[in-house]
Order: structure tokens, then C-alpha cells, then sequence
């Protein structure tokens, strides 16, 4: 039995059952046709390519059969393939969140979804495709970590200081940035008409402008505190 120095856990997420059954049918193809190939060609090199290909695989679906994470009072518990690992709530520096649809040949195949911790100390942790239930985690998470991160980034809006939220930076006298490869948007608060903060996409509507800027939900962090502290500069903006 774990000793857990976060408390008991309250709650469990499994593998991602859908990701393991599409890895296992995508393994059988392509183990199946290197095995086919290695047997009429007769060839070392092929042969090889087989058992590279198939312990790939096998590597692949045993690191999403073992992967667990668990709720706890004082943080998140996380296990891989490299072993155990603990986040406490106050530890959290930023989570990233958002979800994507996956076609084959115009089949939709689902909504998957990629969650990336990373803690105050650098550490990095991603769990998104490897447990089910990734959306219902990530609220939780976004839950029991909101009171932290929010005033964290008040002090900093407050201060005069830029707010980081990734590919989204916020401050108090140029507004939102929306941080781009090539070149930086940046959107007075005055020229806001709108914006929708949703699970693939984060956009900013302006006025008189046609389009709205986007970005990857995947591409901003702590989503849920921006969306607060938006909602609340909003607010006064919009009832001047």
C-alpha cells in the first residue's frame, strides 16, 4: 500500500481505453506487414525492422496501461512508466489544457485532449492522452488550483507587471498579446468586443474587425484564471 504525502486519494483515473485500443489496431497493421515483408524477403534487415517495430509498440502500449494519476487533497499523484510522482496544489505553476479531433479518411475517431503540468521547480508532466477522462480531470485540477494561480496573477496585474498565460500575455496598460511565431497581435482593452474561452480554442473578437484572433487552447495556460481575471477587467471596461 502507498504511503501517500498528500493524503488518501478521492479520486482515480485509469488508461485512456480508446488510445490503447487504436495503438493495439495500428500495432497489428504495421507489425503484421513488417512480418509479412520479413518472411518472403528472408532478409536480417527486415527481420530486424519487425522486432524493432513490434517492441516499439509494445513499449508504447505498456506506458499507457500503467499510467495512473489520483486526486488528492493536497495535490495530484501521477504514475508512468518511469515510476511514481507527487504535485502539490501549491507547487502548481502552470497547467496547459485543450482538446483536438482526430479523422481517418473522413471517419471521426473522437475528442482527445492533451494536459501538461509544470510545477514552480521546472518540472514538466504530461497526461493528457495517457488516462481517460482527461476534461473531467482537468476541470478538477482547474478546481483546486484556481485560488493560488489567481491571486498570483492579480498581484502581478495589479502591480503593473505582465500576466503570462503562455501564447497570452495580459497587463494592466497594453491589454492582451496574443504571442505568435512570427509576430506578436496586440489588442487594447478598449478594442475588445468579446472572446470565448473554450476547450480548442481561445479567440478575441474587436470591434469593427471582421475576424477574430485565435489561438490553440493547448497554447495557453491556467485558462480558467484568465478567463476570471478577463471577465473582471471586462466588466469595468465595458460599463464606462
Amino acid at each position: 500500500m502507498r504511503n501517500y504525502t498528500l493524503g488518501p486519494p478521492f479520486e482515480t483515473y485509469g488508461p485512456n481505453v480508446r488510445v490503447i485500443a487504436i495503438l493495439l489496431v495500428l500495432a497489428l497493421l504495421f507489425c503484421w506487414l513488417a512480418f509479412a515483408v520479413a518472411r518472403d524477403l528472408r532478409d536480417p534487415t527486415a527481420w530486424f525492422v519487425f522486432y524493432a517495430l513490434t517492441a516499439a509498440f509494445a513499449g508504447i502500449v505498456w506506458w499507457h496501461l500503467v499510467s495512473r494519476v489520483w486526486l488528492h487533497e493536497l495535490g495530484i499523484s501521477y504514475r508512468g512508466i518511469l515510476g511514481y510522482g507527487e504535485i502539490r496544489w501549491l507547487e502548481l505553476d502552470r497547467f496547459y489544457f485543450g482538446s483536438y479531433e482526430i479523422h481517418a479518411q473522413h471517419i471521426p475517431l473522437g475528442t482527445f485532449y492533451r494536459l501538461k503540468l509544470i510545477t514552480t521547480h521546472g518540472q514538466k508532466v504530461s497526461l493528457g492522452e495517457r488516462v481517460r477522462h482527461a476534461d473531467e480531470l482537468a476541470e478538477r485540477i482547474a478546481k483546486f488550483s484556481f485560488e493560488p494561480l489567481m491571486q498570483k496573477s492579480l498581484q502581478a496585474f495589479n502591480s503593473g507587471g505582465v500576466v503570462d498565460f503562455g501564447a497570452i500575455l495580459v497587463s494592466r496598460s497594453d491589454g492582451v498579446t496574443i504571442v505568435k511565431l512570427l509576430s506578436d497581435t496586440k489588442i487594447p482593452w478598449q478594442e475588445i468586443e468579446g472572446y470565448d474561452t473554450l476547450s480548442s480554442h481561445v479567440s478575441f473578437h474587436r470591434f469593427h474587425k471582421r475576424f477574430a484572433c485565435c489561438v490553440a487552447s493547448e497554447r495557453v495556460a491556467n485558462l480558467t484564471v484568465l478567463r476570471a481575471l478577463l471577465d473582471g477587467v471586462m466588466y469595468h471596461a465595458w460599463q464606462r
